[in-house]
C-alpha cells in the first residue's frame, strides 16, 4: 500500500469513527458497534470499498490494541473485593458460567453441523455477559447498590476471572484437532506451566519494585514507558509458547490490581488502547462478508434469540434459587445477556488457530454485534415490567464494580501536609476521598496512616478521565507546585465545568488569578497564617479577646485591602513565588 492510500485510508477510518461513534451514542448502541460498521463499509466486501487489501496487517496491529484491553480487564478485577460477595462470586458465578456454557454447546451440537471444538469455544464465548452494556444500564437506573448490582457485578467479575483460562485452552483444543503426532508433548506442557510461573513471579515481585524506582527516580515518562515495555514482555512471553498473548497481559493487570500504582497505568494505557483497539474492531469489520450475513439470514437471527433467551432462563432460574427475588432475577437476567466484547477477541484467536471456519466466525461476529442493538431495547423493557414489583431494599454498602468508579467522591490532588491534614478530616466527617501523590516517599507516609493515596498525575486530562473526574463531588489542589494548581485549575474548568475545585494556595495575587480562571473555593494562606500568628502575639501582649477580634477583623475588611501594599498586589509575593512582573 503506498504511502497516500495510507494517509487516504487513515483520515476515512477516523472521519467515518467520529460519525459513526456519535450515531451509536445517541442511538445507544455503543462505540464497538459503529466500528464493526465502519469496518464493514469500507472493508473489501462493501459495495464499494476503500480499503481492498492488507486487513491482515490491520488486524495484527490491532491485536496490540486487545492485549491492552485485557491488560485494563486484568487491573479492574481486584481480588480483594469478593469478599463482599462470596457467595454469589463462587456460587451463582459458577452455575451461570458452567449451565449456559453447557446449554449454548449443546444447541450448537444438536442444531448446526459443527464439530465439538468449534462447538466448545463458541458456547466459551456467547456464555460471557457483557460488562459494559450491564454497568452503564444499572448507572443509568441508580441501581450499582442494589440487590441487582451486586448479582450483576458479581457475575461479571467471575467471569473476569474466566478470561485467562479460556483463552489458555483455545491452542490446546486446536492441537486436539491435528493429527495425533502432533498433540502437545509432556516438554510442551512443561514450557506451558514454566511461561505462567514466570509471568507470575515477574509481575508479583519484581514489577512493583521496578515501577516503584520508576517512580522515585526517573518521573512519569518512565513510569509509563515501564508499563508498555512490562505488559509486551509478558504477552511475548505466553506467545512464544502457544498461548494467546493477552493472557500474559491479563495476568499481569490483575496482579497490579491492587497496588499503589493502578490508576496512573490504567490512566497511561486507556488512550493508547483505544486507538488500537478502534482498529482492530474495524478490521474485524472489513473481514465480515455481508453477502454471508445476507445468506445467513433468517438461521442467524434463530440463534441469536435462541441464545439470548437462553442466558436470560438460566441467570432468572439461578437467581431465584438463591432467594433474590423476581425482580432481581428478571432484570439480571435481562442485563447478563448481551454478549461479552471479549468474545471477538476470544473467536479472533479460534479463527486464527483453525478451529472456527470462515462462516461460523463471521456468524459469531455479527450475532455479538446484533445482542448489541437488541440488549439496550430488552433492558429498558424490563424496567417498565420490574416497576409493578417493589423493589428490595438497598445494602448498606455499595459493591464498587470492576469499571465503576466511586460516585460522589472527592479526589485530593497531593499529599503534602496540607493534603494529609485533608484527608484526616475527610475520613472524621465519613466523606468517600482518593487521593494522588507523584512523590513515593509519600506514599509510603499513606500506606503508615491508612490513607487512600495512590501513584498518579492528575495534571494530564487522561487520568482525570480514567479517574471519573466528572463523577467527583469536589476536587481539592492541595499541591505546593503553583504551576500545577494552574494547570489542573484550568483542565478541570475546561473539560469538567460542574466539579468543584478548591484548593489553598500562598499569596493573595496567586488566589486572584486562580479565581479568575473559576476555581469554586481558594485560601490565601499568607494572609491567614500571618494574621493568626499576629493574634497569638496579641493575646501574648495582654490585647483582650474583643479587641483582637476587631483589629482581625478590620485587616481582613475590602479582601485584605490594608494588607495588600501599593497597587494591591504585594510586589515581595510575587517575587518570592517567581513571578516577573
Amino acid at each position: 500500500m503506498d504511502i497516500d492510500r495510507i494517509l487516504l485510508a487513515v483520515a476515512v477510518m477516523i472521519a467515518a469513527t467520529i460519525v459513526a461513534s456519535s450515531v451509536a451514542k445517541k442511538l445507544s448502541l455503543g462505540p464497538t458497534v459503529a466500528l464493526l460498521v465502519v469496518g464493514m463499509a469500507l472493508g473489501p466486501y462493501s459495495p464499494r470499498p476503500l480499503l481492498t487489501g492488507h486487513i491482515d496487517e490491520l488486524r495484527t496491529a490491532g491485536e496490540i490494541g486487545v492485549i491492552l484491553l485485557l491488560f485494563l480487564v486484568g487491573l479492574d478485577t481486584q481480588p480483594k473485593r469478593l469478599s463482599s460477595m462470596r457467595r454469589l462470586f463462587f456460587g451463582l458465578g459458577t452455575a451461570q458460567y458452567f449451565l449456559t456454557t453447557a446449554a449454548i454447546a449443546w444447541l450448537l451440537l444438536v442444531l448446526a453441523p459443527i464439530h465439538w471444538q468449534a462447538a466448545l469455544i463458541i458456547a466459551l464465548g456467547l456464555a460471557m455477559s457483557s460488562d459494559a452494556v450491564a454497568v452503564s444500564s444499572l448507572e443509568e437506573h441508580a441501581e450499582s447498590a442494589s440487590p441487582v448490582g451486586r448479582a450483576v457485578m458479581a457475575v461479571e467479575i467471575y467471569q473476569d476471572f474466566l478470561t485467562i483460562p479460556v483463552l489458555a485452552v483455545i491452542p490446546l483444543l486446536a492441537a486436539r484437532s491435528l493429527p495425533s503426532g502432533l498433540a502437545p508433548t509432556a516438554l510442551k506442557t512443561l514450557e506451558v506451566c514454566a511461561a505462567l510461573t514466570a509471568v507470575y513471579l515477574f509481575a508479583r515481585y519484581a514489577l512493583p519494585k521496578v515501577l516503584a524506582f520508576a517512580a522515585r527516580k526517573q518521573g512519569i515518562e518512565v513510569f509509563n514507558g515501564t508499563v508498555v515495555a512490562a505488559v509486551f514482555t509478558a504477552a511475548w512471553i505466553m506467545d512464544t509458547v502457544g498461548l494467546s498473548s493477552a493472557l500474559g497481559a491479563f495476568m499481569v493487570g490483575m496482579i497490579l490490581s491492587a497496588s499503589v500504582f493502578a490508576p496512573q497505568i490504567k490512566a497511561s494505557v486507556s488512550p493508547l488502547k483505544g486507538l488500537l483497539l478502534g482498529v482492530f474492531f474495524m478490521a474485524i469489520g472489513m473481514s465480515i462478508d455481508l453477502k454471508e450475513v445476507v445468506a445467513l439470514g433468517g438461521p442467524l437471527l434463530y440463534y441469536l434469540l435462541m441464545f439470548l433467551l437462553t442466558k436470560i432462563a438460566i441467570v432468572v432460574v439461578l437467581c431465584l434459587g438463591f432467594r433474590l427475588g423476581f425482580r432481581t432475577s428478571l432484570l439480571a437476567g435481562l442485563l447478563l445477556a448481551p454478549f461479552d466484547e471479549i468474545a471477538y477477541i476470544i473467536f479472533s484467536s479460534a479463527h486464527s488457530s483453525g478451529l472456527l471456519t470462515d462462516r461460523v466466525y463471521a456468524m459469531g461476529l455479527i450475532m455479538i454485534s446484533l445482542s448489541f442493538v437488541v440488549s439496550p431495547v430488552l433492558i429498558n423493557l424490563g424496567y417498565k415490567l420490574a416497576e409493578r414489583f417493589p423493589a428490595e431494599p438497598k445494602p448498606g454498602q455499595p459493591l464498587k464494580a470492576p469499571s465503576e468508579s466511586t460516585h460522589d467522591h472527592v479526589v485530593v490532588v497531593g499529599y503534602s501536609y496540607v493534603g494529609r491534614v485533608i484527608c484526616m478530616m475527610l475520613e472524621r466527617a465519613s466523606i468517600p476521598y482518593v487521593a494522588f501523590e507523584l512523590k513515593h516517599d509519600r506514599l509510603a507516609e499513606a500506606k503508615k496512616e491508612r490513607h487512600k493515596v495512590y501513584y498518579g498525575d492528575v495534571t494530564d486530562p487522561a487520568t482525570m478521565d480514567a479517574l471519573a473526574i466528572a463523577r467527583a463531588r469536589a476536587v481539592i489542589v492541595t499541591t505546593r507546585d503553583y504551576s500545577a494548581v494552574k494547570l489542573i485549575t484550568g483542565t478541570l474548568r475546561q473539560f469538567y465545568p460542574s466539579v468543584k475545585v478548591m484548593t489553598a494556595v500562598t499569596y493573595l495575587f496567586q488566589r486572584e488569578e486562580l479565581r479568575k480562571m473559576g476555581a469554586t473555593q481558594v485560601v490565601a494562606l499568607t494572609p491567614e497564617g500571618t494574621l493568626s500568628f499576629g493574634k497569638s502575639v496579641l493575646g501574648e501582649l495582654g490585647v483582650g479577646p474583643d479587641d483582637t477580634e476587631t483589629i482581625m477583623s478590620s485587616l481582613r475588611a475590602d479582601d485584605y485591602g490594608r494588607m495588600r501594599g501599593v497597587g494591591g498586589i504585594i510586589p515581595e509575593a510575587k517575587e518570592a513565588a517567581g513571578e516577573k512582573g
